[in-house]
């Protein structure tokens, strides 16, 4: 029977790999929220479009990806103060 001081691989849950990841990239979390709430949109306005469907998926298609450079430079610029600036040295 195994114990818990046994070297065995212990299984997590999506939640708990997720709050892990949070918390040594919190703007990985920001990103996730930001594309539910892209696609949310997109959902919503695809309904409402006044436009060629073709020309509104190219324009949402450009919010998402605008939105996934912003979470990456702001991300990039929050580790590199971190480490550089505030000299924290667990930063992994």
């Amino acid at each position: 029977m195994a114990t818990p001081s046994d070297d065995t691989i212990v299984d997590q849950t999506l939640s708990e790999r997720l709050l892990e990841k949070g918390r040594k990239s919190p703007f990985l979390i920001a990103s996730l929220i930001s594309l539910a709430g892209i696609c949310g949109y997109g959902a919503y306005a695809f309904k409402k479009r006044k436009i060629s469907t073709q020309l509104y998926l190219i324009q949402l298609r450009v919010a998402a990806q605008g939105t996934a450079i912003a979470c990456l430079t702001i991300g990039m610029g929050y580790h590199m103060i971190r480490k550089h600036i505030l000299h924290d040295e667990t930063e992994p």
